[in-house]
């Protein structure tokens, strides 16, 4: 499985023999406006109703563009949890998707909506802007569907207003936020399917892991039987422990897998897996042995590589492996 992809497994058509479910998560697009015949927002949402994400189906919902569609939700959230929401809208002159991460108190719209309404320069609650409850540095943005980027500016229309009521409705941590549509996107249902399956998944654990240098050559050692993920093969490493950076980190399991003293230098990069029971972030450093004889503790054998295809590596090493040998 390539890092942070949404594990087809994860995502399944719904069937007659439906199992105990969780929550269910919510999903909602607009009618057409403005002159357009068709919403992307609305399309895609009737297109994912029904499917099951990490065994919470999804439930969807085409807004009216006036002031009831705005509240819709906000009032549904008094009556039902959901495990996630989603709101999707179009927007009309963007290039790229856009993860919106703020909610504006304001209202001023250049057009009015689909009832005629048309408040300009007010506020919706004079409370002050409110920011979505997801975590995208836990997300791998670079990495997802159509390279959607982060907003902090969802307008001042309908799609701003939704999101807004939404969030200040809701009175826990339910993950929410808004995603921006362009008119044309190559697959905006496995991107939305993507930031569902993100939503959902446990946070980050942070892990080293080292790219041992050596004459060329960078290091992979294999996970013993009784280990973890036993006969895949790695870069060493572990978890950060309190108040740990990435060096840090290395310098300190290193020696305690391989009884080697390293120096830590620069970073080659940042990739997050999904193994299904944690999600890691693995941050890849160059480490060059300073001394010390290797001895292993968690690995039964080891191998020093000059490219990626010599070794069975876990989940994202690979690719790792590519980018190590690229320099």
């Amino acid at each position: 499985m390539t890092a942070c992809q949404c594990d087809d497994a994860n995502v399944i058509e719904g069937d007659e023999s439906k199992p105990t479910m969780e929550e269910p998560i919510l999903v909602t697009g607009f009618e057409p406006f403005g002159g357009h015949t068709t919403n992307i927002s609305g399309d895609v949402a009737l297109a994912l109703d029904g499917l099951t994400v990490r065994n919470h189906v999804i439930e969807s919902m085409v807004l009216s563009v006036d002031e009831t569609g705005s509240i819709a939700v906000a009032n549904r959230t008094s009556e039902q949890k959901f495990a996630a929401i989603i709101h999707l809208g179009l927007a009309e002159n963007a290039e790229s998707p856009q993860i919106e991460m703020r909610a504006k108190d304001i209202l001023d719209f250049r057009i009015p909506d689909n009832y005629g309404r048309q408040i300009r320069d007010s506020t919706i609650t004079g409370t002050g802007d409110l920011y979505s409850t997801i975590k995208p540095n836990d997300w791998d943005i670079d990495r997802m569907i159509d390279s959607p980027i982060l907003s902090n500016d969802a307008g001042e229309f309908l799609c701003n207003e939704t999101l807004y009521r939404t969030l200040y409705a809701l009175k826990n941590d339910t993950p929410c936020f808004f995603l921006h549509l362009p008119l044309e996107q190559n697959d905006a249902n496995g991107l939305v399917l993507q930031c569902i399956d993100r939503m959902l998944r446990p946070a980050c654990i942070d892990v080293g892991a080292g790219a041992i240098i050596q004459g060329g050559k960078f290091l992979a050692a294999r996970r013993a039987p009784n280990e973890k993920h036993a006969g895949w093969w790695e870069f060493p490493g572990g978890k950060f422990e309190d108040g740990e950076d990435a060096a840090a980190c290395l310098v300190r399991e290193i020696r305690e897998e391989l009884e080697l003293e390293v120096e830590v230098g620069n970073k080659i990069g940042t990739w997050i897996f999904d193994h299904d029971d944690v999600v890691v972030r693995l941050h890849v450093m160059i480490c060059r042995i300073v001394s010390g004889d290797m001895v292993l503790h968690v690995h039964d054998k080891f191998r020093w590589c000059t490219g990626p295809d010599e070794v069975e590596w876990l989940g994202p090493d690979r690719e790792i492996a590519e980018a190590i040998s690229a320099r």
